[in-house]
């Protein structure tokens, strides 16, 4: 029969085990959507920004230069696993953006959004990485 003292010990044992598996662990789509709405939200061309689940709204400039009232739908994220040991993980997030009532349909390699929007790495099909050290994904 196992002692108290040794079961808690293996008691104590998982537990740290467990903890450092959780910090190390792969992040979740919905850490990645999150991170892509902070980004957002983080533009200093961003006003007015509000989120309700993968729905994000904002005032911001317009192609044409004017203010303009924007949504965006996060269609999808997905995360990947790289060859890379600092950056294990690369997050991919598309996502549909509408200035007004128009959708804003991207055309091969250029997203057709203002500047000053995709000036923080996001657009309609857009990726980050994730860095182990920070925890955080980078999006420029």
């Amino acid at each position: 029969m196992l002692s108290r003292r040794f079961v808690g010990v293996l008691v104590a044992a998982g537990v740290v085990l467990t903890l450092a598996a959780a910090g190390c662990g792969k992040p979740g789509v919905n850490d990645l959507r999150d991170s892509f709405a902070q980004q957002l939200a983080a533009n200093k061309y961003v006003k007015d920004f509000q989120r309700n689940a993968d729905d994000l709204t904002f005032t911001g400039p317009g192609a044409d230069g004017s203010v303009t009232k924007w949504r965006v739908h996060i269609d999808s994220a997905d995360i990947a696993d790289t060859q890379d040991a600092e950056k294990p993980y690369k997050g991919t997030v598309k996502s549909s953006w509408y200035a007004g009532d128009f959708k804003v349909v991207p055309d091969r390699d250029e997203s057709n959004l203002p500047l000053e929007l995709i000036s923080t790495g996001l657009a309609q099909d857009c990726w980050a990485l994730w860095n182990k050290t920070t925890q955080k994904w980078e999006w420029e």
